[in-house]
This record gives C-alpha cells, structure tokens and sequence, in this order.
C-alpha cells in the first residue's frame, strides 16, 4: 500500500471514534450548526461515514439521498435547544426481519417490519463533533415498489414529493430511507409505521366510539398537510380515507404521492386515475386537475367522517356513477 492510501485510511479510521453505547464523527468545523435555521453542517462536515460507503445502485436514488443529507432538515427535539438532523438513509435489507404484508395496492405492496438498528439520532456536542446514538429497534412500514429494477420517473416523483413534505411539516407521516429486495431487485421505501391503519378501516370498525372533537382534530391535521402540499406546488390527485393513516387517538397523516404532481405540470390527457366517489365532476368530465379538485376530495372525506359511511357504497362505482356525478349527484 502506498504513503497515501495508508494516510487517508488513519484519516478515515480517526473520524470515528467506537465506544460502547455510541460513535463519535468528527466534523471540521465547530460553529457550522444553526437548526433554527435547518442548517446542521456545511458539505465539508457532513459525516463521511454517513455519506461514503454505500450504493443503492441507482444514480437517481443515491443523488436524493446524498441530496437529504447536504441539505438536511430539521429532526426530533432532543433537549437544550439541540435538534438531531433529519435525513434519508439507505439501509441493507438484511437489516429488517419480522416481514409481515399488511396491505397491497395497484403499484405497491406494504409490509410492517422490525427496523433492526432504528432511525438512530445523531447529536451535536459542545466540541464541534457529533455523537451517533446506540442503535434502537423499531418496527417501521416497508412500502415495496412493484416492478421498480429500473426507478420510474413517476417512482423518483413519489420519494421527492414525500421528502419534501417532510421537511415542510414535522408532523407528516415520516419517510426514513430505503432498501433493496436483493432478489427481486425492487426498491422499497422505509416509512413511519401507522398503528391504526387507515381511516376507513378506522370508521368501519370503530365509528360510534368517535367524538366530534375528534373528529375536527382529524379533519384539522389533514387539512393542515394538504395545504402544506398545495404550497410546495403540489397536488395530490388522489385523496381518500384509504390514504389518511393513523398511528395515535389524535393524528392522521397524508400518505401514497404516486400520483402528486407539480402544479406547473398538469394537464388533461383523458387519463382519468384514482378512487370513483372522490374524484372531482370536473376531473371526471376530462379537465385538468386543479387545487379544487383536492378540495373536493376533501369535502368527500369530511361527509365520510360524518357519517361513517364510505361514499356511494350501495353503488357500483362504473361509468354510471361517474355521469351521475357530473350531472350533480353527491
């Protein structure tokens, strides 16, 4: 080995310092942190270990990772005016176990899963260096991408649209990382696993137990996340109880952006995707899709919430219905 292989490998060797309970990373700088601010340390102090030594094999997937962790954004409170970074990960597969489906979709498979090592937390210390946690387990949601080998362009929009809101709301369903099937070669994201499941489920099975409070605090927390898309320029284009999740008695998340787009991009091209009762008359009738059209989405799941009844549920949801809508049926 040359002189300067053996000099960058001590370099790389005395970044980390290995204890028992935690690791220390040094960084190059003492006063490159300002978590008010969202900034938790420049390019020259990001953490080598965290940046360096991985692949998903994916250019797209390793840009919006590495991208997260340049530009972190502001994670869990951990005490004295100390925040710990938030950031995406690429975790091997092998560091889940306990795989159990608990849902399937038309583009995706979701799984509950033991998270071997946890989100571990990374805290500032007054030195300037960073102390990473002792990994925790914790049981997260798998979201499997069918057929994803080669990430579509409508995949990387759904990984970008739900890290975006991560970072414009601390409250909004947590997106980890990802990993791989080594099998199967499909991408899988790594999510914040929701207890109760979704609302539907929720109203089926429990409506009578719900207050009204309750109710508004559900309808308050949604709304507050779809307002916070709109504002990222986004829509969601397919809002429905099957995709308000729920991990407490007191919040429900947004979740599934396959279909969120740019606002700037939208148009009619006489595709019409989505759940029948709660897609909007215009959308239907073949115009494009607008802020609106979320908002009536919206109003459906309110009308839901209130009754406990799924919309037209006595109703085929055919061609027969979606005319009955344009003409005004609600």
């Amino acid at each position: 080995m040359s002189s300067n292989n053996e000099t960058q490998v001590v370099s790389d060797f005395n970044e980390l310092n290995v204890s028992e309970n935690s690791i220390s990373v040094k960084t190059n700088h003492k006063n490159c942190y300002d978590p008010y601010n969202d900034k938790f340390w420049c390019k020259e102090c990001v953490p080598r270990c965290i940046i360096e030594g991985w692949t998903s094999g994916n250019d797209d997937i390793d840009n919006l990772i590495k991208d997260s962790i340049y530009d972190t954004c502001r994670g869990e409170y951990i005490g004295n005016g100390k925040y710990s970074p938030s950031f995406l990960k690429w975790v091997p597969f092998d560091r889940f176990e306990d795989m159990k489906q608990i849902g399937e979709g038309g583009f995706a498979k979701v799984y509950s899963a033991t998270w071997i090592d946890g989100d571990a937390k990374y805290i500032k210390q007054d030195d300037g260096n960073w102390i990473k946690e002792e990994p925790k387990s914790m049981k997260v949601a798998l979201k499997r991408l069918n057929g994803s080998q080669n990430m579509s362009a409508d995949y990387l929009n759904e990984l970008k649209t739900h890290w975006k809101l991560n970072c414009a709301q601390l409250d909004s369903l947590k997106f980890y990382g990802m990993t791989k099937d080594p099998k199967t070669e499909e991408f899988i994201m790594i999510m914040q696993f929701a207890s109760r499941g979704n609302l539907k489920n929720i109203l089926s099975s429990n409506f009578k137990n719900i207050l009204w409070d309750e109710k508004v605090m559900y309808l308050t927390g949604a709304a507050e996340e779809l307002k916070n898309l709109h504002e990222l320029g986004y829509f969601h284009k397919d809002f429905h109880s099957g995709n308000m999740l729920s991990d407490s008695d007191i919040c429900f998340y947004i979740s599934d952006f396959g279909l969120s787009r740019p606002s700037n991009e939208q148009k009619s091209d006489n595709k019409i995707v989505g759940v029948l009762p709660y897609i909007a008359p215009e959308v239907l009738n073949g115009e494009p899709y607008t802020l609106s059209s979320d908002i009536y989405s919206f109003g459906v799941v309110m009308a839901e919430l209130s009754s406990g009844k799924p919309p037209f549920y006595k109703r085929k949801h055919d061609n027969n219905l979606a005319l009955e809508i344009c003409n005004g049926l609600r």
